[in-house]
């Protein structure tokens, strides 16, 4: 595996056990409640929030972070170590939610190339920015996506990419960028996330998008 940058990785155990238990479990609310109580903080707020729920997660799962790392796989806590809901409104990804594959790397079952850019893709291997190359019957290209905002430009021309805003990450007010809202161009909208996500942000934009058809709001409206 050729891991470019690094990568935020939590235990699906630990991470139901302390950031969904009491919420998203058999024992907590209707899902509509549980969605406006995940949902509804601010997210400056929410990340703060998550920053003590990060450290206790990498204490549960502290064996197989420190395997990783001595496998020289590179981890992080997300931006301000605030965890991978942060990480993932930051960016849409970037992390990987445990469900085995981090025991293969720790017990060097899979081996791990940190921190070098392809160079070049040969028929038989790579070779990376630092001159050393790897050998491989089969290449599996995983590197993940630009901004939705180019992907749309793909799409529907530089046109419209020109008009619409960046995807993901916070504004000044720390609201989520474009996502299930105005995007500047009229008509146009990016709706992405988890199922939690889009049940409860879908009702948001569709509002929207009603208040405009029947003239309660226009497209400029604050």
């Amino acid at each position: 595996m050729v891991q470019r940058s690094s990568t935020l990785v939590v235990g699906v155990e630990s991470l139901m056990d302390v950031d969904m238990k009491g919420v998203y479990s058999e024992d907590g609310p209707p899902v509509e409640d549980a969605d406006i109580i995940n949902l509804s903080t601010p997210n400056v707020v929410a990340a703060r929030l998550k920053v003590d729920n990060t450290r206790e997660i990498n204490k549960r799962d502290a064996p197989i972070l420190h395997g990783l790392q001595a496998a020289g796989f590179a981890l992080d806590n997300g931006p301000e170590s605030a965890g991978i809901m942060t990480k993932y409104l930051h960016r849409g990804g970037g992390y990987y939610i445990d469900v085995g594959c981090s025991q293969l790397i720790a017990d060097g079952k899979i081996k791990i190339k940190q921190g070098q850019e392809i160079a070049q893709v040969k028929e038989h291997g790579l070779t990376f920015g630092d001159g050393s190359e790897l050998e491989a019957d089969e290449i599996v290209f995983a590197t993940g996506y630009q901004n939705m905002r180019e992907t749309a430009r793909k799409i529907f021309g530089d046109e419209l990419a020109e008009r619409v805003k960046d995807v993901w990450g916070f504004d000044e007010e720390g609201e989520t960028r474009t996502m299930w809202r105005r995007t500047g161009h009229p008509g146009f909208w990016f709706f992405g996330g988890n199922l939690a996500l889009c049940r409860f942000f879908s009702r948001l934009l569709a509002l929207q998008i009603k208040g405009m058809e029947v003239g309660l709001m226009g497209y400029e409206d604050d």
